[in-house]
């Protein structure tokens, strides 16, 4: 997926800006879940009040092992990332699924079943970008859903529906602040950062 990645690393070394086309192994939960800074529409005023919220606390999130649609398809493997969320962080990027309010112009929140179907509208680089997430649980210890990002005018890098799922594991680290996610390559991020940094940027 050729897609700019917008985001503001905390490593060992120091700040770094990730956003480029050549990610790793890893760029699918990156890209799902940091889709933000290279945003640019107003969105309307509800924004994501219907959305379900999860406990405060460290939460594991696995991408799990999935193949993109389409012949030729290769096997992704699976990906875990730590999420460190309260009320206010799910707020402002939903289960770190879904863009910054800010970035879009449209949002839906539904409910679906047992569970709930959210699908935004959005930009990047001039480029519309859809999303859509359905996940279902009780947001307390475990959830489940499935994810989809699709660019309209380039139909082939589609994701399909990429599986994930996941469970509380108690309170966030010390020194963790809600909103950072540790990716799976260690390095850590702070979706909520970056969506207020790309909000008083966006235009």
């Amino acid at each position: 997926m050729e897609s700019v990645v917008g985001t503001r690393a905390r490593a060992n070394s120091g700040p770094m800006s990730v956003c480029r086309t050549s990610l790793r192994p890893w760029r699918l939960l990156l890209l799902a879940s940091t889709l933000l800074p290279c945003l640019a529409n107003a969105a309307d005023g509800k924004g994501y009040a219907d959305a379900p919220v999860r406990k405060a606390g460290l939460w594991e999130v696995t991408i799990i092992a999935h193949a993109p649609p389409g012949a030729g398809g290769r096997m992704q493997p699976a990906m875990t990332a730590l999420q460190c969320t309260d009320a206010g962080a799910e707020r402002v990027v939903p289960l770190f699924l879904l863009p910054a309010r800010e970035q879009c112009r449209q949002i839906t929140v539904s409910r679906n079943g047992s569970g709930h179907e959210i699908n935004t509208v959005c930009e990047t680089h001039g480029q519309r970008v859809d999303t859509q997430v359905k996940v279902q649980g009780d947001m307390q210890a475990r959830y489940e859903g499935t994810y989809r990002i699709r660019y309209p005018a380039s139909p082939s890098n589609d994701t399909g529906h990429v599986p994930f799922k996941g469970r509380w594991l108690g309170r966030c680290k010390p020194g963790q602040r809600a909103g950072d996610m540790v990716l799976p390559n260690g390095i850590t991020v702070n979706t909520v950062d970056d969506a207020r940094r790309a909000s008083g940027h966006a235009h």
